[in-house]
């Protein structure tokens, strides 16, 4: 799979036996079933080209009745790559938020996200200690991050859109392993999916406001920079647009939560950069969102 990254650290290895994905080699290495799915159902490595169209969630515009199914189908295949079901998944509706939510026993099982009951609603974090649980994420330019404690057996998956980066969640999520679990930050592992680089990601003058707010001035300042940036007439734009680094920004995270930082593997890989290869919300391409999964299994390596 022709994937473009952007630096030659490995980060991800590339699965395409089935459905094609991506695992964080850190989990891979820790024995902790991972994996970031893409726009392909399959993928030919000696033809160098897939069969587009693998549809995770029901979008706005599509009937849940005629689309569930198919949705339900794709997510426990790829559950059962990593040796796990849809039976056993817990998603959240993922509201841009930095909330984060215990599974429960009874959350496990298909759901469509916008479906979930009350007390999973507004929530962009999940954490468990439920063994076998499947955590599940959906994006697409947005990155998830993933966190994994082998010393308590427990896990956590958060949706890191810049509203959720602006409020902390992976340090939110952590925060709340340690309360519910006895989890040490510095025992624990953090990796940082795929999701939109800082090239491509312009924001508003408004949004670096609200993290020089809620961040500081010099925090915000490490994870903004300034680009020229044109007037639909050509004309360019004093002090050109801010961009925002989500990568970063979230490694700051999670480095200020206590973990180490040869425990946190970062992405290399942007999703509207490789629209070809992945949903992207800010190229246009979003036909539909990858899934990011973890599976609460610890395998011998």
């Amino acid at each position: 799979m022709k994937i473009q990254f952007s630096d030659q650290k490995k980060i991800f290895n590339i699965h395409t036996e089935e459905i094609p994905y991506l695992s964080v080699d850190l989990l891979d290495r820790l024995g902790v079933p991972n994996l970031y799915s893409t726009r392909f159902i399959s993928y030919d490595e000696k033809e160098g080209k897939g069969r587009e169209g693998l549809r995770v969630v029901v979008m706005k515009d599509e009937d849940p009745r005629e689309a569930g199914p198919v949705v339900f189908e794709n997510r426990d295949r790829l559950a059962r790559q990593l040796g796990s079901s849809i039976e056993m998944e817990c998603v959240t509706d993922q509201m841009h938020t930095n909330h984060v939510y215990v599974v429960r026993p009874e959350d496990l099982g298909p759901i469509l996200r916008q479906d979930k009951p009350e007390r999973r609603r507004s929530v962009d974090g999940i954490i468990t200690d439920i063994p076998d649980a499947v955590l599940t994420a959906f994006g697409g330019d947005c990155p998830p991050v993933y966190l994994a404690d082998p010393v308590r057996k427990a896990i956590g998956l958060v949706h890191a859109g810049w509203r959720g980066t602006l409020g902390r969640i992976p340090a939110v999520a952590i925060g709340k392993m340690k309360e519910e679990f006895g989890s040490d930050p510095a025992d624990m592992y953090a990796a940082i999916g795929p999701g939109i680089c800082l090239d491509c990601y312009e924001m508003g003058e408004e949004v670096l406001d609200q993290f020089a707010d809620q961040w500081g001035e010099d925090e915000a300042e490490k994870i903004f920079r300034r680009y020229p940036a044109f007037m639909e007439d050509g004309r360019e734009i004093p002090g050109g647009k801010p961009h925002l680094d989500l990568m970063e920004a979230n490694r700051m995270s999670l480095l200020m939560a206590g973990i180490p930082e040869d425990h946190i593997a970062v992405s290399n890989v942007c999703t509207k950069c490789n629209a070809d290869i992945f949903y992207s919300f800010r190229a246009h391409r979003m036909e539909n969102e990858q899934a990011a999964m973890i599976v609460n299994r610890w395998e011998v390596r």
